[in-house]
This record gives C-alpha cells, structure tokens and sequence, in this order.
C-alpha cells in the first residue's frame, strides 16, 4: 500500500515537472527575424546597418551626401567684345573752327540747331567743315540746310571729286536735311560745300555718323 501511495506521488511530481520544465526547455526565438526593417518608403543598401535609409542623392556627388564632390559648374564662353560704335560728329557751318570764304558768311538764324546758319554758297562762296575720325569706315552725313525751293549743294570731301545733290524747301525759316553716305579715312577729314553754278542752299549744320 506504501508503494503505491509512493509511486503515485512520484508520477504527480513528474507531471508537475513536465508542465514547468517544457517551455524552460524551449530554444530562444529570434524576435528579429520576423520583424520588418525600420526604412521608410526604400530598402535599406547592403552597406549600411539595419534600420538605415537610403538618403536622397547618396552616391550621387550630391553635396552633403558624402558622395564624390560635384565639378565646378560650367559657364558658356564669354563673348568677344563688340567693337565700339562711332559715335556721331556735329559741327556746326558757323563754327570759328571752319572756313569761310568769298562772300559767304554766318548770320542770325532763330529756326536754326546753333542759332546762326551760313549763306551767299557761290563758286569762291564755301564753307569747309574740318573733323577728325577715330577709324575708317562707310559713313553717313547729314547736312542741315535751309531753302525757299529747288536748290543744289556740291560736296567735296578731301581733294576728290565734287558731288551734286538737289535739295528743296519751302522757304528760309524750315529746317530740311540731306543724307549721303560716303567712305572717310580715319583723322583729319575736310568737307567743302559750295555751288559754283547754280543757287544753293543756306547751310545750318552738318553731322557725320
């Protein structure tokens, strides 16, 4: 009877054992191996530790991204400097500077740019108009005149020939203009107006451009 009542509480101490004991037994679970890693939006690089994110531009020269610095920013080539514009001569045809010859002289003239201009244009009558230009080149040249109808104005540059131009205008108090283009050296040029066979006009101003 002894035994039994000894054999039974060993089997209860057994089976209280086997109740404890089994998740003692148990291996250790990874808990890491099921859980996600901690990246948001992209996977995490092979190099970098668990839980790291890929950040924007990494590799990339990017700055501040650790990767290789970017080269310095490329600029467009500079363009060669336009050459400097002429800038446009005035004289005035009574200018003290000028010659004046024959009868021709410089009188009061309120409608004109100096407000004087220079008539009586003949054959010895001219005015000759002295400038001195900072380069050759193909230029335009306006003469400002005065006339009260069909007139003509002869144009000598230099020792060349004389060219003729017809002018027109409706009487000595209106201001007209000519325009001719002509190739002038650089330095001293010398422009003679006149009129050896023919009347011409009052002469105001004369502008080379």
């Amino acid at each position: 009877m002894r035994q039994w009542i000894g054999v039974t509480a060993v089997a209860a101490g057994i089976a209280a054992a086997a109740i404890v004991v089994p998740p003692l037994l148990l291996p250790d679970r990874d808990e890491s191996d099921d859980s996600p890693a901690s990246v948001t939006g992209k996977s995490a690089r092979p190099d970098q530790p668990p839980g790291s994110a890929l950040q924007p531009g990494a590799g990339s020269g990017a700055p501040g991204s650790g990767g290789a610095s970017p080269g310095p920013a490329s600029t467009a080539p500079a363009s060669p400097s336009a050459p400097g514009a002429f800038t446009p001569i005035a004289v005035q045809a009574e200018d003290p500077a000028n010659r004046i010859t024959g009868g021709a002289s410089a009188v009061a003239c309120a409608s004109c740019r100096g407000g004087r201009r220079v008539r009586y244009m003949c054959a010895d009558c001219t005015l000759t108009v002295k400038v001195t230009l900072p380069s050759a080149g193909t230029r335009t040249v306006t003469v400002y005149y005065e006339a009260d109808g069909n007139r003509s104005i002869k144009v000598r540059i230099g020792g060349g020939t004389a060219r003729t131009f017809p002018v027109t205008g409706p009487d000595w108090t209106v201001p007209q203009s000519l325009r001719f283009t002509a190739d002038l050296p650089a330095g001293e040029v010398q422009l003679t107006l006149f009129n050896d066979d023919a009347p011409a006009p009052d002469l105001d101003e004369i502008v080379i451009a």
